[in-house]
This record gives structure tokens, C-alpha cells and sequence, in this order.
């Protein structure tokens, strides 16, 4: 199949989830014979940094055997606005004055069109034109219509979502969901169109089972420590506050535990976190070393014990992926939507109250000898379901149910 990718961003280091999804998926399929072509704005942008990529602009690019164009984005509005907090934040529109004129000559030799991302102009623009050149459209939201996102800046979200994103989602194909929380989620905003389950994936052949020698010393683990790892933003819709009370519960319990909270800082908690856990004489067993990537969290993923994730809602955790890969036993919440970690024994899902987060976390720290097996069927499971290798090939199964669908009517659904 011709497969056209548009993306906010692609490759960019400071940019993570959906956007390294949105790489692993193309690069899969490319490797498995389809001609894979991404358009996508040359953002570097995250919460704390404002950058472009610096790569040719308007013209492709072969990256690892998928073709990349990167056109120029103009985000006037949130520059001149930068002051404002939740501006400075957001990634933007991502204005890309040119990909609309290039996309016009592009998908007419395309099969279909996938986009990745509500909310930005890459989608709108992608969107129009499979419209308007009558190819299937497939629609990516990778967790942004939770509910319990869409909170936050709701009435932005609120007039977008009903004079954009609706529109385009009554009209796509195919709408893509990661968990049974995103086909919910799309009902939520009153659409209809057909909606199929494809998953995030992960290579489990990058990732490491034991930590690097230096590991421990790196962040001041005391030998024999027993490691709980968080891994996420700090703040209250990933369940960081409940992590840290829940270890606040049972860390008398569990002398030999030590709590790292990796990630970046959002909304400014990390002190508000701190002080809880100074007040409560944890300060030596509790760790926030930021961001953690490449080597050191491959090194941090598998030095852990448990890892754990109480959050209130997620798309589909790669973060979970991840641990799993890593051979590290996983500590979840219902609202992980990942209910297959305690029927493959790889983990236990528990109610994201801090009582219950504190009672699982010592009950299995309490059976050391019981971690290297769940640990290892975790691995199993990735390996048997979510190598991107098999989340590939279903979603290329996905788009040729799509156009056949497409094709018996005649027109985009």
C-alpha cells in the first residue's frame, strides 16, 4: 500500500509518545514492503523549549526507509503570546503555510491518508484534502480525548473540537483507537464512525533486562535497595501525588525501598512533593532525577523492582510497554487500560487510592522471590503482542478493510 503519514513532528528528541509512535509505526511498515511517506512540521518543541529542527525544509527526505517532509511551522500567535502560561506550554497549532499546496499534489497517488494528533493544522490540512480528493482518511488520537484531558483549557478544546474535530471525525474512514478508554472517548463526543483497536507497539529487543554496573551508583541506590520507578510527567492525572503518599504508607513496611520519580516537572508539584516527603523523614529514599533517557532509563527500567503507574487515565502507556520489555514487573491502575498484565501474571492492577496503591506495593516487594517471574511474563507478552513487527501488520490489516469499505460506497465514509 501508498500510506501517507501527516504528524506534528517527526524525529524529534524533545518530543515523545505519539510522536515516536507515529516513526515506529512508519518505519515498520516500510520494512514490511509498503511505500510509507510522512509529512510533518520541523517542531522541536515541548513545554520547556522553544526550537525548530534543523532540517531541509519543503523537499523529501529517505530516513530509515520511509520518505520525510518537514515543512516550516509559523505559530505567530503562540510567540507573540509566549507570556501566557498555557500558551508557553502547548505545543500549538503548528502552521505549516506550505504543506497544503504539497499535500494537494501528494495524495492523489496515495492509498490512504493516516493523521496522528487532534489539534493541530497538519490534521485539519490533511483532512480537507482527503476530502476533497476523495481518499479514505484514517483518524489517530493516541489518548488526547480523554475526558479528564480534555479538562484542561476546556473552552479552547470545547469550540475546536466542535467547529474542527468533529466535522473531521464524522467524515474520516476510520477512526484508530490504543485502548478501549479511546473508543470510549470518541463516543463521548457523539461520533459514530467505524472505530478499530490497534495498539502502541515497542521493540523489545532494545531494551535491557540487567542494569548497567554503575547503575546504582549513578542514583545513589544503597545496595540490596528494593527500586519502585516512576516514569511520567509529575502531576496528579499520572498519579504522581498518589505514588508518593501510597510510599509514604508503606515505607516503614518496606525498609529497603527507594522511590524514583523520573520526569519532568509539570505545573511546578516537584515541591510541593519534596516537601510532603521531607516532612515525613523520606528525603534520603525518595529520588527526582527529571527527564531520564536513552541509556539511563534503559538502565533505570530494568534496576527496578516494580514499576508503577496509578494513573487516572491513559491512551495506551508506552511507558507500560517499556517496564514490560524490560522484564520489570508492573504495579497499574484501571485506568491504564491494560487489564492483560494480571492475566498473563506480569502485574497487578489496583484502584488508584493511596491505601490500595501502598497495600499492593508491599505485598510485592514482600515476595522478592515472585518479581523475576512476573517480570519475565511481561516479557513474554510483549513479545508475543505488541512487537511493532504485530501492531504493524494489524494496522495495515485495519486500512484494507478501510478502503474496501471506502471503495463499496464510493465516496469517504
Amino acid at each position: 500500500m501508498r500510506i501517507l503519514f501527516v504528524a506534528p513532528a517527526y524525529k524529534a528528541f524533545r518530543l515523545r509518545g505519539a510522536v515516536l509512535i507515529v516513526s515506529a509505526l512508519a518505519e515498520t511498515l516500510a520494512r514490511q514492503g509498503h511505500d510509507v511517506t510522512v509529512f510533518a512540521t520541523n517542531t522541536n518543541s515541548d513545554e520547556y523549549v522553544d526550537e525548530d529542527l534543523p532540517v531541509p525544509l519543503d523537499c523529501p527526505l529517505m530516513v530509515n526507509g520511509v520518505r520525510v517532509w518537514y515543512f516550516r511551522r509559523t505559530d505567530t500567535i503562540k510567540r507573540c503570546l509566549s507570556f501566557i502560561p498555557y500558551l508557553a506550554r502547548s505545543v500549538g497549532w503548528l502552521y505549516a503555510p506550505r504543506m497544503r499546496a504539497a499535500l494537494r499534489r501528494l495524495v492523489p497517488e496515495v492509498d490512504l491518508v493516516h493523521t496522528h494528533m487532534p489539534f493541530v493544522y497538519p490534521t485539519y490540512a490533511a483532512a480537507q484534502v482527503a476530502w476533497q480528493l476523495r481518499k479514505p482518511l484514517f483518524y489517530h488520537q493516541h489518548g488526547v480525548f480523554d475526558p479528564l484531558h480534555l479538562k484542561f483549557r476546556s473552552l479552547k478544546k470545547d469550540l475546536y473540537i466542535a467547529g474542527i474535530e468533529q466535522p473531521i471525525l464524522r467524515r474520516a474512514n476510520t477512526l484508530i483507537a490504543g485502548a478501549e478508554g479511546e473508543v470510549a472517548s470518541y463516543r463521548a463526543l457523539g461520533v459514530r464512525t467505524p472505530c478499530r483497536l490497534v495498539p502502541n507497539g515497542i521493540d523489545p529487543g532494545c531494551f535491557r533486562r540487567v542494569p548497567r554496573p554503575e547503575t546504582d551508583a549513578r542514583w545513589r541506590i544503597p545496595p540490596g535497595a528494593q527500586v519502585v520507578l516512576f516514569l511520567g510527567r509529575l502531576y496528579s492525572l499520572k498519579g504522581a501525588d498518589r505514588l508518593i503518599e501510597a510510599f509514604l504508607k508503606m515505607a516503614n513496611r518496606c525498609p529497603r525501598a527507594v522511590l524514583i520519580m523520573a520526569g519532568p516537572d509539570y505545573g511546578g508539584l516537584e515541591r510541593q512533593y519534596r516537601e510532603a516527603i521531607q516532612s515525613a523523614g523520606l528525603g534520603e529514599r525518595v529520588r527526582f532525577p527529571g527527564t531520564v533517557l536513552g541509556e539511563e532509563k534503559l538502565d533505570l527500567l530494568a534496576r527496578a523492582d516494580v514499576f508503577c503507574l496509578p494513573s487516572l487515565s491513559e491512551g495506551f502507556s508506552m511507558a507500560v510497554l517499556e517496564a514490560l520489555a524490560s522484564a520489570t514487573p508492573v504495579l497499574l491502575s484501571p485506568g491504564c487500560y491494560f487489564p492483560e498484565v494480571e492475566a498473563a501474571e506480569a502485574g497487578r492492577i489496583v484502584p488508584v487510592q493511596a491505601e490500595a496503591i501502598a497495600g499492593a506495593l508491599a505485598d510485592l516487594l514482600a515476595r522478592p522471590q515472585q518479581l523475576p517471574a512476573m517480570g519475565q511474563a511481561g516479557l513474554e507478552l510483549v513479545r508475543r503482542h505488541y512487537s511493532w513487527e504485530h501492531v504493524a501488520e494489524r494496522l495495515a490489516a485495519v486500512y484494507e478493510e478501510g478502503i474496501a469499505r471506502h471503495l463499496a460506497v464510493g465516496r469517504p465514509a
